[in-house]
This record gives structure tokens, C-alpha cells and sequence, in this order.
């Protein structure tokens, strides 16, 4: 028996995909987001904050710290990599005060386009409608910025 209610359950099912063309090789935008110094240079501008800091243990089960500065105080977003795919795939869990539920769930697929790559962010489980509308803008930000980004 089912014993989350209704709106309980349709929150947590809440989810979002944002899309980018990146120009520059899979095995370049794999790396990116996994290496510390490539994070802060282009989650350095995520609506109104700056990366301050980010640290990485790129393995599965490894953690990471993403610290980004509001200018009036610092939000620490932090995950577990569940699934590591060279050039392909990263899956890491997402957990920050403004993602509280349990299970929060960050899917990048990487795929060749040309020369390029093609970046599908899938996030997954929110609390609220709210919440996952503030994350869009945030990963939409992100990947904004990753396209901006010289690899």
C-alpha cells in the first residue's frame, strides 16, 4: 500500500530537462564538470551569485561541494556521482536547502553533435512547482554559461 498522498507523491515526481549545444568535443564538456577550476569559471555568474568555491571526487560514490557566494552569505549545493560514463553520462545527487527531498537527482547525457556536444540536463524530484521552476533558471543559467565558456 501507497502511503504518500497524492500531492506528497505528484511533488516528488516533478522534473525538468534543459538542452544546450556546446561547442566543443564530449571528452572536453565530460571533463568540465568534473574538474573544480572548469566548474567555477562557468558557474561564475548563476543568477546573482558566483561559484566561491568547488571540490570534487569524481568516482562513483565520490562527493562534491559547490559553493556559490549570494553576496550576502554562502549556499553550499552538495551530491554523490552514482554513475560515471566517460564522455557519455554523469548522475550525481543534488542537495541544498533549496532542494530538500530526498532522492533529488541530476542526469547529464552527452551526446556528439559534429564537432560539438550535445548537453541534455535532466533534474529530477522537487518539493514544489516553485522549486523546480528556480532550478530550471538556475541549470538554464549554468548551461548558459558552460556555452560561454571557452573549453
Amino acid at each position: 500500500m501507497n502511503t504518500l498522498t497524492t500531492p506528497e507523491r505528484n511533488a516528488t515526481e516533478l522534473s525538468l530537462t534543459v538542452q544546450r549545444r556546446i561547442d566543443a568535443p564530449v571528452q572536453r564538456v565530460y571533463e568540465a564538470w568534473l574538474d573544480p577550476a572548469t566548474l567555477t569559471r562557468f558557474m561564475a555568474n548563476c543568477q546573482g551569485m558566483n561559484l566561491a568555491a568547488a571540490e570534487t571526487d569524481p568516482r562513483i560514490g565520490g562527493r562534491f561541494l559547490l559553493a556559490m557566494n549570494t553576496g550576502t552569505r554562502v549556499v553550499e549545493h552538495r551530491g554523490t556521482y552514482l554513475d560515471l560514463v566517460p564522455h557519455s553520462r554523469i548522475v550525481f545527487t543534488w542537495e541544498s536547502e533549496f532542494s530538500k527531498v530526498e532522492g533529488s537527482t541530476v542526469t547529464l547525457h552527452l551526446a556528439p553533435d559534429g564537432e560539438a556536444t550535445l548537453l541534455t540536463l535532466t533534474h529530477i524530484r522537487f518539493e514544489t512547482e516553485s522549486s523546480r521552476d528556480g532550478h530550471r533558471g538556475g541549470w538554464t543559467t549554468i548551461l548558459d554559461g558552460l556555452v560561454a565558456t571557452a573549453l
